[in-house]
Order: structure tokens, then sequence, then C-alpha cells
């Protein structure tokens, strides 16, 4: 039988909700907290009203991914 690899857990904070990693259509990142893709539209529209999601990179990070997202946010601010 072949040993299957250890899955890494979704990133949640204490009020259950997930971290959403997502590319703009014109370039560059953002991330959101919500529970589910219902709230983070809603969240979307509020904070960034006229942004364009590039839907094929949003996903829900896991804590290594947030950690490497908030490293390469760190050193593009620098």
């Amino acid at each position: 039988m072949k040993k299957q690899p250890k899955r890494e857990s979704l990133l949640k904070n204490s009020n259950g909700q997930y971290r959403y990693l997502f590319n703009w259509q014109s370039g560059g990142f953002n991330d959101i907290w919500a529970k589910d893709l219902i709230e983070f539209k809603s969240e979307l529209k509020r904070q960034f009203p006229s942004g364009v999601v590039n839907h094929d990179t949003l996903h829900k990070a896991t804590p290594t991914e947030s950690r490497e997202w908030d490293r390469i946010g760190d050193m593009m601010c620098w």
C-alpha cells in the first residue's frame, strides 16, 4: 500500500473564518478572512468595490501558505 502524503489543515481564526488568498486580474495579490464564499464576495465588494479577482487563483490558505504569502508581501514592501 502506497503511503499518502500528509495534508496540512486549513488556516482558521478564532471567529471561524478561513483566510482566502487570491490574485487580481490586473496583477498583484491580496487576502480576505471569511467563513465561506458568500461572505468572501460581500467582503470583497465592501473592501475593494472596483477590484476584479482572478477566480482561478482563489483558495483557502494553509498555515504554511499564509506565512509564505506574508513573507513575499513583506519583501515587496521593503
